[in-house]
């Protein structure tokens, strides 16, 4: 099930036609750097709370505030490039071990590690002001507050049928159903309780897992306090795991001044994959692409000479995009939301394709 796993997640490819359209599907905006934050008592306790738990500073240099896209991570004070702005150890992120050993025993290889993260999420939260994660579970975004396609209305999915997205929140909708159906079985046949959670509430806590857990040499975890970090697609700051401090960590790539909202980069994604597995999209993306794709018929004179360049001019994937399947009857290109240049692009895609064509239709 392929969520963010945030530097490891593949981009999804759009249609020309969704990706014009992208800014009237979103409905998160861009996170703005110049966001104003707002105060909030329960944050500065929950910074307090994860470094008693921690028994060390986690960060000096940021606090949590809430800004119109959400809870934020704001300056302190002055933060200079290269400067260490949060360390968080292991010892206090969340992964799949902090399941009950008789029931991770149980789980078979089907079921991924999002699944089974998403499973230690609801078991606390179920234990309510009893689980030791209480002051995170309860800081984490409720039902009806997460935009992903998987919660999309039908007529709101009817909007990408033309882009891959489509299929892929069909297909992410009935992984999250067959985990959800396994790790009840489990609990079922262990006689552990797994409560009265239901397919909706498994579906929130995947989608949790998978819009929030960074993968690592330390497994998939959810990294409490550096969550609350927003995306910025144009940022070098990205969450480093240092295995020989025993922490997850994130140096600043520019200057902040007090007060600023402080961004990292999830990861190289498109606004497919950030709207697949994010909720939210950004304006003009760096990462963005299309994938142009047709047959070439074996009766086509031409169809050697045609597959010989499709091989030769191939872009091959970039590192956050390995994995996914590529026929050998496409190509792809880099795609940037402009405009003025979107008539240029369309007179290139039409000679490309004319060429393709011409003999493919005798």
């Amino acid at each position: 099930m392929p969520f963010r796993v945030r530097t490891a997640t593949a981009s999804r490819w759009w249609s020309l036609h969704t990706v014009f359209n992208t800014h009237c599907l979103c409905r998160n905006l861009y996170y703005s750097a110049l966001s104003k934050p707002q105060f909030s008592g329960n944050c500065d306790d929950f910074l307090q709370w994860l470094e008693r738990k921690a028994a060390c500073s986690i960060s000096s240099s940021l606090f949590i505030g809430n800004s119109s896209y959400g809870r934020s991570l704001f300056a302190s004070k002055i933060i200079q490039t290269g400067d260490c702005i949060l360390k968080v150890p292991y010892r206090v992120q969340i992964t799949a071990d902090n399941l009950l050993p008789e029931i991770r025993s149980l789980i078979g290889e089907e079921v991924g590690n999002i699944a089974k993260l998403a499973t230690v999420i609801l078991i606390e939260k179920k234990l309510g002001q009893g689980s030791e994660w209480y002051p995170y579970i309860s800081c984490l975004p409720q039902q009806g507050e997460l935009h992903n396609t998987v919660f999309w209305t039908e007529s709101e999915l009817e909007m990408i049928r033309p882009s891959s997205v489509y299929q892929e929140t069909i297909d992410q909708k009935s992984q999250i159903e067959k985990d959800f159906l396994a790790i009840k079985h489990i609990f079922e046949c262990s006689h552990q309780s797994f409560g009265d959670s239901t397919y909706k509430d498994f579906m929130h806590a995947c989608t949790l897992v998978g819009s929030r857990a960074w993968g690592s040499t330390n497994g998939l975890a959810l990294i409490p306090f550096a969550d609350f970090l927003n995306h910025d697609g144009v940022s070098e700051a990205i969450v480093m795991s240092d295995d020989d401090k025993q922490c997850s960590e994130i140096i600043a790539d520019r200057d902040y001044a007090p007060g600023e909202q402080v961004l990292i980069r999830y990861g190289k994604f498109s606004n497919a994959t950030l709207m697949l597995d994010f909720g939210f999209t950004i304006p003009y993306n760096i990462y963005d692409q299309v994938q142009i794709q047709f047959d070439i018929p074996k009766h086509d004179p031409l169809r050697d000479m045609k597959l010989e360049l499709l091989h030769q001019y191939f872009i091959p994937p970039p590192e956050d995009m390995k994995g996914l399947s590529h026929p050998v009857n496409s190509f792809s290109i880099k795609f940037v939301l402009i405009p003025n240049l979107l008539f240029v692009l369309q007179n290139h895609l039409d000679n490309i394709v004319q060429f393709f064509y011409i003999d493919s239709l005798y």
